[in-house]
């Protein structure tokens, strides 16, 4: 079953564009027979030119935070507002997060949207997204008919909601795990497993629940086998490892890198990486040089668990696959 995805711009996008960089549509078996169609249109909010090459990012996830659709489709210039129109299981409740990526690493995100079960159509209208800075592999915590993306990073957690980055440092707690906003005591959570209190400015939300993916792809060492289609020197040993705080080590034979990551569902994309400066054998330095320049590029990714596969992905295309 696929799942098709239609993108539109304003008529300053050309139509023959749009067509042909109808990028990726990852379609996952889905258990529903039926399907409907979301649609609505994404603004940004902050008064920028966005560079012609600027992607826009749709991904449609599950009640267990697993991608189900997702797409993605360069703008050529356009300054929105950027319309969708996604098809989508109707026996389940989704989440669907959209936005833009621009340059190195300036991405621009909604909110997650929670959509309910149902097979009418869905309009969801105009939906904000605000720049985004790294908060590492963002969780769902679902609040009641609220959905709040959390970060967890070295120290402290970075909570999406309301249009804004609250930052929690970790305090003592007797139990469980306390963070709590530096300059605004009022602001707060204290997770114990699953669960979760949130107080915003001193206002308790409905109790909380940590969404956790069946797989996620900071489960242990990942071994990359290609880069594009050209698979890694050997004998030459390659890792990739992210870690729940946000960082990415790596290597490619040669020389050991490090850096920051931030994953939104089905959206992942990577910060500044630094590295050693070792010689490197005849090869590696080729190698390494093709591997920054595609992480670089990643906006996307599937995971196959039962496979132990990783697929990292720009605008729908294979960048780099790795597997455990």
């Amino acid at each position: 079953m696929n799942n098709d995805f239609f993108f539109r711009s304003f008529p300053m996008l050309r139509r023959v564009l749009a067509l042909a960089v109808a990028a990726m549509i990852a379609a996952f078996p889905a258990s529903a027979s039926e399907m409907r169609e979301i649609s609505g249109e994404i603004m940004v909010i902050e008064r920028m030119g966005l560079p012609d090459d600027t992607v826009f990012l749709l991904d449609l996830s599950n009640a267990q935070d697993r991608t189900v659709a997702s797409s993605r489709s360069v703008t050529e210039g356009s300054q929105g507002p950027f319309v969708f129109r996604i098809e989508a299981p109707t026996d389940t409740l989704l989440v669907l997060r959209a936005g833009l990526r621009a340059g190195e690493d300036m991405i621009w995100l909604t909110e997650p949207q929670g959509i309910e079960s149902g097979s009418d159509p869905l309009d969801l209208g105009t939906i904000r997204a605000l720049r985004t800075p790294l908060i590492g592999y963002a969780s769902l915590l679902s609040c009641g008919n609220q959905l709040i993306e959390i970060g967890f990073l070295p120290e402290e957690v970075s909570l999406r909601l309301n249009e804004q980055i609250i930052t929690l440092q970790a305090q003592r707690a007797a139990s469980g795990a306390l963070f709590v906003a530096p300059d605004n005591p009022a602001t707060s959570i204290h997770m114990k497993d699953d669960s979760a209190i949130v107080r915003i400015d001193g206002a308790e939300l409905t109790e909380c629940t940590l969404i956790r993916p069946d797989a996620d792809i900071t489960a242990g060492v990942w071994n990359i086998s290609a880069i594009g289609e050209t698979p890694t020197l050997f004998p030459s040993r390659t890792e990739l490892v992210f870690y729940p705080d946000g960082r990415i080590s790596a290597s490619v034979g040669c020389n050991r890198m490090i850096g920051g990551f931030r994953r939104h569902g089905g959206i992942l994309s990577f910060g500044r990486m630094a590295s050693t400066m070792m010689a490197c054998p005849n090869g590696l330095e080729e190698q390494e040089r093709k591997f920054i320049e595609a992480l670089t590029s990643v906006d996307g990714y599937r995971l196959d668990p039962e496979a132990g596969r990783l697929t990292l992905t720009t605008g729908g295309v294979t960048v780099i696959q790795a597997r455990k």
